[in-house]
């Protein structure tokens, strides 16, 4: 004979855990990160009242709507013009932190540097066969280092992004111009491993 479909545990109560201070816990708002926004957050108000303020939105959905189909047929106005009268609408409202939304727009438009790095294997791998094979992707592929099997395309591409990475390509040509007879491909990447 079978089982039945449902076999019930007795539930356990478990002492290892704290109930109330998960709750509180939980209960507790939460850090914020970003310095701006924590500078200017006013524990007195919600977390909406604080955005609005601020000038950032809560929900992007309800501030930029999307218009439904049977609206955009049926309405003759244009999707800039729309958005020109919710931003006045919000300029309308009392706005008073509004250096915040500011300090964010200039940080988020910033220009980033690229923080593409190659791993220390890697870096060899491609030091290694531009000493040996130069400029022949296809000499690259067939050598027996190639552990990957990777085509002549996949080593182009690897060696373009090492070339790319200052950091990495300029230790190698800068330790490939005061190479004596005695030094190789392995004390460059060595150089490359302890900066």
């Amino acid at each position: 004979m079978g089982k039945a479909k449902q076999q019930h545990r007795k539930k356990k109560f478990n002492y290892s855990k704290d109930r109330k201070r998960i709750w509180q816990k939980l209960k507790k708002t939460p850090t914020i990160t970003c310095d701006e926004i924590r500078s200017a957050y006013d524990k007195k108000k919600s977390l909406k009242q604080n955005m609005i303020d601020m000038g950032l939105a809560m929900d992007p959905n309800q501030t930029i709507k999307i218009p439904k189909s049977k609206e955009r047929f049926s309405e003759v106005q244009s999707l800039s013009e729309a958005i020109a009268a919710m931003n006045s609408d919000a300029l309308s409202k009392k706005e008073e932190k509004l250096f915040v939304r500011d300090k964010l727009e200039a940080e988020a438009n910033a220009p980033q540097e690229r923080m593409v790095r190659l791993s220390e294997p890697e870096a060899r791998f491609c030091i290694h066969m531009m000493e040996q094979h130069g400029e022949d992707y296809k000499a690259m592929a067939r050598d027996p280092k190639n552990y990957y099997q990777e085509t002549p395309k996949q080593i182009r591409r690897k060696i373009n992004i090492f070339k790319s990475i200052p950091e990495q390509y300029g230790l190698y040509l800068s330790s490939k111009k005061s190479k004596d007879s005695t030094m190789d491909a392995r004390y460059c990447a060595v150089v490359i491993l302890v900066t």
